[in-house]
């Protein structure tokens, strides 16, 4: 494992996540990467995602050192393969880039799901049906949704493999850069970088971000918008990849204007700056 994916996961911790469990850490890191991409909420569209990391290679190309490849949540629920997601993501990136998953909400109540079954009911209404097909599990809706916390504490088990449990409680919460901040749901602005609650990072509203305090400018999903926002202090690179068939990525450089790959089932070769 490169020094730089130690730093990132978890062999040499930074300061910030010396003192928070494993599955709640944040991450801080002094130097940035060559360059950094910012992927949007996927939801389930692996069709999607498989084009723009592609796109996210080949453009990486350019940049010596270290690549950075950021999806900042929501992963998974409403589109048809979540599942298939999953996989992509546990497996190695070309040497240079590091690939991390940042927790959303829609992971975290996954992860809520498949540690008390009884609230499954709420999740599956959220999107979570779609990720239960990916698996093979076909709730009938027509059923009301009756959930036996037995009955699915064992479905769960057998369906569910390990491995995916495993990435997804490791997912941390956010991701902070000299320049930039990383997170789902972007911050609280009442509260210093540093004291950043759980449901600051993963639940949180973003849209009251502009003009912040703080001097790193943060990069978020979890409101869909037609276009990606850039501004000088906040980016939302969330354009509804489930329903919209946009799938958004922000490439960020030192002394660059951020650039914007986007791709979609008629146009996947648009790119743009911004």
């Amino acid at each position: 494992m490169s020094l730089w994916k130690r730093l990132l996961f978890g062999a040499a911790p930074t300061r910030s996540s010396r003192s928070t469990p494993r599955m709640l850490r944040k991450l801080s890191l002094e130097t940035a990467p060559a360059a950094t991409y910012a992927v949007g909420d996927i939801h389930g569209r692996f069709d999607l995602y498989k084009d723009l990391e592609a796109r996210i290679l080949d453009d990486a190309r350019a940049y010596r050192g270290p690549v950075l490849i950021v999806l900042l949540g929501d992963m998974i629920d409403r589109g048809p393969q979540s599942a298939q997601l999953l996989d992509h993501l546990r497996t190695p990136t070309p040497d240079g880039i590091t690939r991390l998953c940042l927790r959303g909400n829609h992971e975290d109540m996954f992860i809520r799901v498949l540690n008390d079954p009884a609230g499954a009911a709420d999740w599956i209404s959220w999107g979570g049906a779609q990720t239960l097909a990916s698996y093979g599990v076909h709730p009938d809706p027509e059923g009301g949704y009756d959930f036996s916390p037995t009955g699915w504490r064992k479905t769960l088990a057998t369906s569910i493999p390990q491995s995916h449990r495993a990435f997804l409680r490791d997912m941390p919460l956010c991701l902070s850069l000299p320049d930039w901040f990383f997170s789902h749901t972007g911050i609280n602005p009442d509260r210093d970088i540093d004291d950043q609650r759980k449901d600051d990072l993963v639940w949180g509203d973003p849209t009251g971000l502009d003009g912040h305090r703080f001097a790193q400018c943060v990069i978020h999903g979890h409101v869909p918008v037609d276009t990606a926002r850039i501004g000088d202090k906040v980016i939302n690179v969330d354009t509804g990849a489930y329903f919209s068939g946009v799938l958004t990525a922000v490439r960020l450089v030192k002394g660059q204007p951020a650039h914007l790959i986007t791709t979609t089932p008629d146009t996947p070769d648009t790119q743009s700056d911004q």
